[in-house]
């Protein structure tokens, strides 16, 4: 078969696969590739099940279904409508894998004959009973009877198939059937009393001889006895003949309650069936309380639920429940099996009958299917097998249902369908069990399934508010009710039908600027209180956003459409999102925030597929504790919550550990719960948190108290999350011989983590640790010559070369001698974040880190490595810059072989050193343009026409792409705005521009200003870049912008609003940074930080930020006065805040700005408008307002240090923003 062949469905908790229809072929059985199958008919829809949770294929009709029957040699199946019948075929992939395709369609001559009954006969015959005829069909490919034709229903073309030979008959037909020999038929009309036998003369043609067989009162079932196993073989091997086959037996039920079983004799007997015996139903279970409702007599008979079981499957199944007992542990003798072999010595067909009142009977008919049998006294007559009460089958009083029943090995089961409850119920029970003769009712048999729903096509599904139902309808309107039982499945509730349906409160409210900044004409919103999910307008990119901050969480992309978005959450800050595909789900689970890309902020641990069952999925709904219900056509499949551990990414089993060898399973919730539990304080993240917050003591504390437990624990024990110790005590390390990591204690460490695997973070995080613990070692040797700020910069850019070693090593491309790789001469560079960047800016010691990193590179600075390294960005000092700047001109004259000048024009030029660049030209007499060269240097660059010259000679290099060698032109024109720009622009080099802007005119100069505030400062706002900004502020002397990048609202961002851009560092620096009064948005950002810790798994961080944070008082007039608007005049005048010397001296150089100056008060600004004056004056009347009804409030006390209160400022209560996060 083609790859395109349907694929394997999930295997869900329970299958609902529709309202069965109140027919009498609502249900067929049969046995293909030695598996037992259910065909089930419910509307318009055939479903082929292989167990009680398994649904094979829905196959959908374009009209409502009335009967299905199957035979197992060929696994086809007939089903059909009132109009048509059609043939469907297994087609099998393999030895597991088969699924039904339509391959005839049957069509009746007879005008307006509606189908009834459907049988199968010998050798692909097909059988339908109709209103108005009889009708024989052959499905075999040789019929004569056989033309191409396209079916109407779906258009595709099937074969069409005629009738052999047509019969009309009186009255409808209600049953109508084959014997196994296929040489007679059993047939009967609605509300007949005879059942008419029809003997067939010849096989090619409809010549019958007919004979009728009465009864007292309506025949409501008639069946054949099935041929026995071994009957095949033995019409197959010639040994016998016809003659000595066994008889066929006819099984009859009437109104009268008999159970009639009828017999073929002779060939030379003149009835074609002889009646053999009979058993009454009714008083085979005497003490029914079916028999005496109400004390009167009835005319008719109580109701009674018969099934035969052939003896040949009987004897197997106690054969094997026997050879059962005989393989197991119990010595002791089973009576139960003693019994049922003496009954089993008598070939017996068994009759079961039930009352649907909880009362069962079994009979025994010995040998009636033998042609010799035995002639004893009473061999005809039924003997009694057992009798039980308390079953648990129930049926409605004096309602219609049909039961089929089969063994499977030892196991026994019943199909019970009940017209009245419109659903078909699987039980299942042992053999030995249902037949003994003392077991109690409860025992003897068990519901494993109970098959119900809706007629028509479900269209939607929603969860009842209380949480424990749910709603379904159909595309008819139809509403159903279900809730949810003891042991966790669905069961139609007897509520009313038309309840109204319930909106959907998946769709909540979403910021609509929001959803366009983020997608643009989304197709699908879902949302709750905590997250929202987007699908793009070609339904095939997801997003996920965080609605408190609006951070874009997660975006996948897929290869097919999203239909549909589910939203669902286990418990507070635990959510799910499935994602619904024509015939697949995903569902995705929250996890942590993590620096490193590889592992996304939302993991996707579920697949639930339908793929090859036919439709599409029609709804979703979630239940309980993460269970889900999925709509497929007719049917409701609902999925546990259970997760098979071995189906999670190895990464994902390391984090949490859970391993298949340990659980098997794992509920959705408690999944949910360890992703975004808070992380241990060895998890290597704690640790360099700890170390970009300025507290690398701590994590070397931490690392001390790892070494000391792991000495004394193995795998499998506990480790304590915080190792026994208190929270405090862990942030202050107040052992301070603990913050050095000595040469021994690093590799004793290592050699315990190389050794034991620690609990709670997966091989790559260990593997991270142990890099964190060598990047802290080597930072520890500078912890007295560096300060803080270079010590986070030192520490990540060791962490990063680690790193980039690791990945070398792993893929050497270098060259190898003796089998021993060397790593490539070209060194190792990481690319600096601006956030080390913002950070070593101000730093004090810059010179001692410069020293760190040049002695590091063997003092061979190329642009390269100081472009990765932002060094150009980060020195302040001026002179420091231009050695840089002149390292950086010999690295690149030297780069080619022979040196070339021309590589190092733009920074001799942009260190104004012309005349040793003329010199560099005057030695290269091998450089081809040297004499060009040396004669344009010569001229002097501060005439016009010398300038203009040189523009031309930049214009023309542009053309040829040097933009590098354009630039130095410009330079050389003295037009740097130019240089810049090209730099930036063209050459795409930003470092490299604003490195040549600083070298050339300083940070005080037009320049640097104009490439910050044109280029840099809006680039950092659109991608909401708040270290780039803040250094942006930094280099144009504005300090309380700088410090206000940090904290307040970013407005104008790009479509991709990430955490990252509120990094909780932006705290550390904030807190250098500000002045003594604080920032307006101070308070939400501390909030917003503590969030994105605790979302980090970073608890204990969360917590000491906001139980430690110490606010500054915000600026307000010393003496407000009773007149408000002056007050309101001072404050607008004097700014709302007051500058005071920074924390740091990096802006020493700069003048102090003026309180609440501008970005652009260097500049020539005409005075403000008198609105924009009004509305700056009535904000500051607003914020005064505040800051009095503040001072009014009774003050708290502070858990920070003692500290004289301010007397025009309340600091807030901390508890209020541990309240905040549930500390």
């Amino acid at each position: 078969m083609p790859s395109t062949s349907p694929g394997a469905p999930t295997a869900f908790a329970q299958i609902l696969p529709g309202a069965p229809t109140p027919s009498l072929q609502a249900v067929a059985t049969f046995i293909f590739r030695h598996k037992r199958h259910v065909a089930y008919i419910s509307g318009n829809q055939l479903n082929i099940l292989s167990s009680p949770t398994q649904l094979v294929q829905i196959i959908t009709f374009d009209q409502a279904l009335v009967a299905v029957s199957a035979e197992s040699q060929t696994g086809k199946v007939v089903v059909g409508g009132k109009s048509d019948v059609y043939v469907v075929e297994p087609v099998t992939e393999g030895w597991t894998k088969v699924w039904w395709e339509k391959a005839l369609v049957l069509r009746r001559e007879g005008a307006g004959d509606e189908a009834r009954y459907l049988n199968w006969g010998g050798a692909g015959e097909v059988l339908v009973g109709g209103s108005r005829q009889l009708s024989l069909f052959s499905t075999l490919p040789s019929s004569r009877t056989s033309s191409p034709a396209a079916s109407p229903m779906t258009g595709e073309t099937v074969e069409e198939r005629r009738p052999l030979w047509s019969k009309v008959v009186a009255s409808p037909v209600q049953y109508a059937a084959f014997s196994p020999s296929g040489s007679l038929i059993a047939s009967s009309g609605a509300y007949d009393r005879l059942v008419k036998i029809w003997r067939r003369l010849s096989f090619e043609e409809g010549l019958f001889d007919y004979t009728y067989l009465p009864h007292p009162g309506t025949v409501t079932h008639l069946e054949w006895r099935p041929v026995a196993e071994h009957l095949e073989d033995r019409r197959s091997s010639g040994i016998s003949g016809r003659h000595e086959e066994d008889s066929e037996v006819l099984y009859t039920i009437a109104s009268d309650g008999l159970l009639r079983i009828w017999r073929t004799g002779s060939l030379h007997d003149l009835d074609i069936l002889a009646l053999h015996t009979t058993i009454d139903l009714v008083s085979a279970i005497p003490r029914s309380p079916t028999l005496a409702v109400d004390g009167s007599s009835h005319a008719s008979k109580p109701a009674r639920y018969a099934f035969v079981l052939p003896s040949d499957t009987f004897c197997a199944a106690v054969t094997a429940a026997t050879g059962r007992q005989t393989n197991g542990a119990a010595s002791k003798t089973s009576h139960s099996l003693e019994h049922l072999r003496e009954v089993t010595s008598r070939t017996p067909d068994v009759v079961v009958i039930l009352d649907g009142q909880g009362r069962m009977s079994a009979w025994g008919l010995q040998s009636i299917g033998h042609k010799r049998r035995p002639e004893t006294p009473g061999s005809d007559d039924a003997f009694h097998i057992a009798h039980a009460e308390g079953l648990e089958i129930r049926l409605p009083v004096d309602t219609n249902a049909r039961c089929q029943a089969w063994f499977d090995g030892s196991a026994f089961h019943v199909l019970a369908h009940g017209f009245a409850a419109e659903q078909v119920e699987w039980w299942q029970g042992d053999t030995e069990t249902f037949f003994s003769p003392s077991a109690a009712g409860p025992e003897r048999l068990a519901c494993v399934a109970a098959w119900s729903g809706h007629s028509k096509s479900i269209t939607a599904l929603q969860t009842e508010k209380s949480g424990t139902g749910l709603l379904s309808r159909s595309e008819d309107g139809e509403l159903a009710c279900w809730e949810v039982n003891a042991d966790g499945h669905l069961q139609r509730a007897s509520g009313p039908g038309d309840v109204p349906f319930p909106e959907s409160e998946n769709e909540a409210e979403f910021d609509v600027d929001l959803t366009k900044s983020i997608i643009a004409n989304p197709s699908v919103i879902v949302a709750n209180a905590e997250v929202a999910a987007l699908v793009s307008s070609d339904g095939r990119e997801l997003v996920i956003v965080d609605r408190k901050d609006g951070y874009v969480e997660h975006r996948e992309k897929f290869d097919e459409p999203v239909l549909d978005l589910r939203c669902f959450t286990t418990a507070p800050s635990h959510n799910l999102i499935a994602v619904v595909f024509h015939d697949k789900v995903h569902i995705l689970t929250q996890g942590r925030y993590e620096h490193h890309e590889e592992v996304p902020a939302w993991l996707t641990v579920k697949k639930l597929s339908i793929a090859g069952l036919g439709p599409n999925i029609g709804a979703l709904e979630w239940l309980g504790s993460g269970a889900m219900a999925l709509a497929v056509g007719n049917s409701i499949m609902v999925t546990d919550s259970d997760i098979e551990t071995a189906h999670l990414d190895d990464e994902v089993q390391q984090t949490v550990d859970l391993y298949p060898t340990q659980a098997a399973n794992v509920r959705l919730s408690e999944l949910s719960q360890r992703l975004k539990a808070p992380l241990p304080v060895w998890h290597p993240s704690m640790m360099v948190h700890l170390v970009r917050q300025g507290n690398p003591a701590a994590a070397a504390g931490l690392l001390h108290k790892l070494l000391e437990n792991l000495k004394f624990w193995s795998e499998g024990d506990h480790l304590p999350p915080l190792l026994d110790q208190h929270p405090k005590d862990l942030m202050e390390n107040k052992h301070g011989d603990e913050s050095v990591l000595t040469e021994d204690m690093v590799r004793d460490l290592l050699e315990q983590l190389d050794e034991k695997d620690l609990p709670e973070v997966s091989d790559l995080e260990q593997k991270r640790l142990k890099k964190v613990l060598q990047a802290l070692a080597s930072v520890s040797e500078h912890i007295r010559g560096l300060d803080k700020c270079a010590l986070r910069y030192l520490f990540s850019w060791r962490l990063q070369l680690l790193h980039m070693a690791e990945a070398t090593d792993a893929k050497p491309n270098g060259t190898q001698t003796n089998g021993v790789s060397h790593p490539p001469t070209t060194p190792l560079v990481p690319k600096m974040h601006w956030r080390e960047i913002a950070f070593a800016y101000h730093s004090t010691t810059q010179q001692p880190l410069l020293d760190i990193l040049t002695l590091h590179y063997d003092n061979k600075l190329t642009w390269d490595t100081v472009r990765s390294l932002g060094i150009t960005a980060w020195l302040a000092d001026q002179e420091a810059l231009e050695l840089v700047f002149e390292s950086l001109a010999q690295s690149a004259y030297r780069k080619s072989s022979p040196p070339d000048p021309a590589n190092a024009s733009l920074y001799f030029l942009a260190l104004h050193k012309k005349a040793t660049l003329l010199g560099l030209w005057r030695i290269a007499t091998w450089h081809r343009e040297q004499r060009a060269t040396l004669a344009f240097l010569k001229r002097d660059f501060s005439q016009p026409e010398a300038k203009t010259a040189a523009k031309k000679n930049a214009y023309a290099l542009m053309g040829k792409r040097r933009f590098e060698y354009a630039a130095a032109f410009f330079l050389l024109a003295d037009d740097a705005g130019s240089a810049v720009s090209l730099l930036a622009g063209q050459c795409g080099d930003l470092m490299l521009a604003v490195a040549v802007a600083r070298s050339y005119g300083g940070d005080d100069s037009p320049v640097v200003r104009k490439l910050l505030e044109d280029r840099l400062l809006p680039k950092a706002e659109t991608e909401g870049d708040r270290w780039l900004m803040s250094w942006c502020h930094a280099i144009l002397h504005q300090k309380h912008e700088a410090a206000q990048a940090l904290v307040r609202p970013l407005e104008g961002v790009s479509r991709q609003r990430s955490w990252h851009q509120d990094d909780p560092a932006t705290l550390v620096l904030y807190r250098d940074l500000r002045t003594p009064t604080s920032s307006e948005h101070e308070y939400q950002a501390i909030l917003r930080s503590a969030r994105i810790l605790r979302r980090m798994g970073l608890w204990l961080l969360a917590l000491e930020v906001v139980s430690q944070w110490n606010f500054y008082p915000q600026a307000r007039p010393q003496q407000p006065s009773a007149d408000e608007h002056t007050a309101t005049a001072e404050v607008a005048r004097n700014g709302l805040t007051q500058e005071a010397p920074s924390m740091l001296d990096s802006f020493a150089e700069a003048p102090a700005p003026k309180p609440a100056s501008s970005m652009l008060q260097d500049f020539a600004s005409p005075a403000p408008a008198l609105d924009e004056k009004t509305a700056r004056e009535a904000k500051a009347a607003e914020l005064l307002k505040k800051l009095k009804a503040k001072k009014q409030e009774q003050a708290r006390p502070a858990i920070s240090e003692k500290k004289p209160p301010p007397t025009q400022f309340k600091e807030p209560d901390a508890n209020s923003l541990l309240d905040s996060f549930g500390f």
